[in-house]
């Protein structure tokens, strides 16, 4: 991901991303996503550790095996982003063979060694997306007493993505042209990449639009289920719903505030699909996407990692309790969804 979506990093041309802005680009991509691989990277070994007894954890509570694989992913499409960036650096960009029609400039070495970039990249995100969404799920389906099968979620997150990007990468080379007075196809454009964008937002918009709606509904559960799992409905029970449904709202936030702007990129792009000098309009917002994509790792190491942090927002949001001080909340005696 990291904006600037069109098939393939080959393609961008210099009237979207000029060659001045694209260490610019590029090291803003790196830097987020050495961030990103950091924070993935503490949430699977801290999650891996407790994997031999995600069977024998209290329940409701943050299943590990999801919690791993969406570290996982974030962890590998962090690498992705890398590869990209250096891949946009190392690779010249494409060449206007006529007005608004463009092929590779390092021809078929190019298309192979950055369509499968692309297809890692897109891949590993698109299993965040669902990891994240399966999460939310996971969490209503243990307030209601039901038992999901792990395998399940598994089919659904490693297959969804194959699908999405197998889409994805088949409206940008099916049926393309070759170019004209060239050997190999010319750059998508036009109604290809029309669905090469619709294809790859559609799994961002779907978990944008329904996680929202699950957690309140698993906030709902919740308050109902408290009472007969702690024996009592006091202050210190309100303090742990109010907790766990914070939880659940920093899920939401983060996951929107990383990937709202692709959306934004997207629908703008596809107004303006036939505009190609669209750059200077739209840099910014390119970086901010570039810095946001990949930290969705680090700050995903905060909506489901260190106990502590969950403490410390507890502690500073005491309005949302209802109350005016601060609150000792050891997630420990609290509730194992703190977890």
């Amino acid at each position: 991901m990291a904006s600037l979506h069109e098939e393939s990093f080959y393609c961008i041309p210099e009237t979207k991303l000029t060659l001045p802005e694209r260490p610019v680009y590029c090291g803003v991509a790196i830097a987020a996503a050495v961030l990103g691989l950091g924070g993935a990277g503490c949430q699977v070994v801290r999650w891996r550790s407790r994997l031999s007894r995600a069977a024998q954890r209290r329940r409701p509570s943050p299943n590990p095996v999801i919690v791993f694989c969406l570290a996982l992913s974030d962890f590998m499409a962090c690498i992705g982003v890398i590869a990209r960036a250096v891949g946009i650096l190392v690779f010249d960009p494409p060449l206007e063979v006529r007005p608004g029609v463009y092929v590779p400039t390092q021809g078929i070495t190019a298309i192979y060694v950055g369509s499968t970039i692309e297809i890692v990249n897109l891949y590993f995100y698109s299993a965040t997306y669902m990891w994240t969404l399966v999460y939310a799920i996971d969490i209503t389906m243990q307030l209601k007493n039901t038992d999901v099968p792990i395998s399940l979620y598994h089919v659904l997150c490693w297959t969804a993505p194959a699908v999405f990007v197998g889409l994805s990468m088949f409206s940008v080379f099916f049926e393309v042209p070759k170019a004209p007075g060239q050997d190999i196809q010319q750059c998508a454009a036009g109604f290809h990449l029309v669905l090469h964008y619709i294809f790859s937002y559609t799994p961002i918009v779907a978990v944008m639009l329904a996680n929202p709606a699950i957690y309140i509904t698993a906030s709902r559960l919740l308050e109902i289920t408290v009472r007969p799992m702690l024996g009592r409905y006091t202050q210190r029970e309100r303090q742990v719903i109010s907790a766990i449904k914070i939880k659940f709202l920093l899920i939401v936030v983060i996951f929107t505030l990383c990937w709202l702007p692709n959306v934004i990129d997207g629908v703008i792009q596809i107004s303006l699909i036939k505009d190609d000098h669209m750059g200077d309009r739209f840099f910014a917002l390119w970086i901010i996407e570039a810095a946001l994509n990949p930290l969705q790792g680090l700050l995903n190491c905060l909506a489901y990692g260190p106990e502590t942090f969950q403490q410390w927002l507890m502690g500073r949001t005491g309005w949302l309790l209802r109350s005016r001080q601060p609150v000792n909340l050891d997630t420990r005696e609290a509730d194992p969804l703190l977890r």
